[in-house]
C-alpha cells in the first residue's frame, strides 16, 4: 500500500519515473487494477504510449475480472477503457488474423516480437509501414506482409503460414538441396503464362487519332476557305485593295491561321495516336521487322507485325 501511494504521490508531481518504479512495485505486491490504471496514467503522460496502451488493457481486464465480486471496481474499468480509446487516437495499431500458424509459432510486427496469446487484439507499432512476420518456433519465416499504417488506424492483416513468403520457401531445410533444381520448370512456367497486354493505352490512341483527323479535317476546310478568298481578292486587288475588302482581307489570314494551326494540330495527333497503338501490341506479337515511323510526309508502321 505504502508504494502504491507513493506512486501517486510522484504522479501528481509529475515525477513520472518514480511512480512508474513505485508503482510497478506496487504491482509485484499485489495485483490491484487501481495501481495498473494509475501506472498506464504514469506512462501515458511520460509519452511511453505504446507500454501505457498495453497497461490499460491489463488494468481492463483485472478490473472486470473482480468487478463481478467487488463493483466498486466497474468504475476503474469504464475509466480505463474512456482513457484507453482516447490515446488509441494517438496510436497506430495492427489487428492480425493468423491462419494455419504451428505450434510455438509467433509474431514479428514492426520488430517486436509477440506470443500466440498476444494475437487477439491489436497491437501497437510506429506509423508507417509495417512488416507483418510469421515466423515458427525456430524462428524462420513463413509469411510476411507489409502494410501502411497512419496515426488513428487500425489496420486488420490477415496472413496464413501456409503461404511461402516471396522470394523464400516456408519451412525449408538443408533437405532442400536433395531434391531436384526446379528453377527450370519456373522458367517453363514463366514462358507459358500469359503476358499483360497493354491495351489499356489503346482508348488514348483513339483519342490522339481523333484529334490528328479532326486536325487535318480543320486544315483542309479552312485552307479551301483561304484559298478561295486569296483568288476572289488577287483579281480585286490590283494595284490595291479598296477599303471595302479590308474585311475579306483580315478574314481570309484568320483563316489561312487556323489552317495552319489545324494542319499541326493533325500531324502531332496522328503521331501520337499511331506511338500509342504500337505501345499498345503485344510484346510478343511485335516482329523485329516493325518499326514507328514518323516522317514529315508518312505517320505509321513499316516492316511486318
Amino acid at each position: 500500500m505504502d508504494h502504491f501511494i507513493a506512486g501517486k504521490h510522484a504522479f501528481e508531481s509529475k515525477d513520472w519515473a518514480k511512480a512508474t518504479a513505485e508503482l510497478r512495485t506496487s504491482l509485484s505486491v499485489v495485483d490491484s487494477p487501481n495501481a495498473r490504471l494509475e501506472l498506464a496514467r504514469a506512462l501515458r503522460d511520460s509519452d511511453q504510449r505504446s507500454d501505457a496502451w498495453a497497461e490499460y488493457g491489463r488494468a481492463i481486464e483485472k478490473a472486470t475480472q473482480l468487478a463481478a465480486k467487488e463493483e466498486r471496481y466497474a468504475k476503474t474499468a469504464e475509466a480505463a477503457t474512456n482513457e484507453r480509446e482516447e490515446l488509441e487516437a494517438k496510436l497506430a495499431l495492427v489487428t492480425v488474423s493468423v491462419a494455419h500458424a504451428p505450434a510455438g509459432a509467433s509474431l514479428k510486427v514492426g520488430g517486436r516480437q509477440f506470443s500466440q496469446s498476444e494475437w487477439g487484439g491489436p497491437i501497437v507499432t510506429a506509423p508507417g509501414a509495417v512488416d507483418v512476420i510469421l515466423v515458427d518456433a525456430d524462428d524462420k519465416e513463413l509469411a510476411r506482409k507489409t502494410v501502411s499504417v497512419a496515426v488513428g488506424d487500425d489496420v486488420p492483416v490477415a496472413i496464413d503460414g501456409a503461404t511461402a513468403p516471396s522470394g523464400a520457401v516456408a519451412g525449408k531445410d538443408d533437405s532442400d538441396a536433395e531434391k531436384p533444381d526446379s528453377s527450370e520448370g519456373s522458367r517453363r512456367a514463366a514462358d507459358v503464362s500469359p503476358r499483360s497486354e497493354p491495351t489499356s493505352l489503346r482508348p488514348y490512341a483513339y483519342v490522339a487519332g481523333g484529334v490528328g483527323v479532326l486536325g487535318i479535317a480543320t486544315f483542309a476546310i479552312f485552307g479551301l476557305m483561304s484559298n478561295s478568298a486569296y483568288s476572289d481578292l488577287q483579281s480585286a486587288c490590283h494595284p490595291g485593295c479598296p477599303p471595302d475588302k479590308h474585311d475579306e482581307v483580315s478574314r481570309g489570314r484568320t483563316e489561312q491561321t487556323v489552317a495552319n494551326v489545324g494542319l499541326a494540330a493533325g500531324l502531332v495527333g496522328l503521331a501520337a495516336g499511331a506511338t500509342l497503338w504500337f505501345l499498345s501490341v503485344p510484346q510478343d506479337t511485335r516482329s523485329s521487322g516493325a518499326a514507328l515511323v514518323i516522317a514529315p510526309a508518312y505517320v505509321g508502321l513499316r516492316g511486318s507485325l
